[in-house]
């Protein structure tokens, strides 16, 4: 499936990211994949929208430790990932 979106990650979540792929390659792979072509879909127990303070955000569990939470920009095609790492 070709890329719709593409994938930006603050400079903050470079060592979080390492970790994910480190510790979860392959869930890694899936996740990029996920915000490359379809970031707003919700799945059941993998994608939800944040509240609270991190309204606006969406969170995608990597696996039972990891999350990646990131924002859509529609009109750029972008993906924002604002934190990548354990369960904050």
């Amino acid at each position: 499936m070709p890329s719709k979106y593409k994938v930006v990650r603050r400079k903050a979540v470079k060592k979080g990211w390492l970790d994910i792929c480190a510790r979860d390659p392959k869930g890694a792979a899936e996740v990029l994949q996920f915000l490359e072509t379809t970031p707003e879909l919700r799945v059941p127990g993998k994608v939800k929208k944040l509240r609270g303070r991190l309204k606006g955000l969406l969170q995608y569990d990597v696996n039972y430790k990891d999350r990646v939470q990131y924002w859509v920009n529609k009109s750029e095609g972008k993906v924002m990932i604002e934190y990548a790492g354990p369960h904050p």
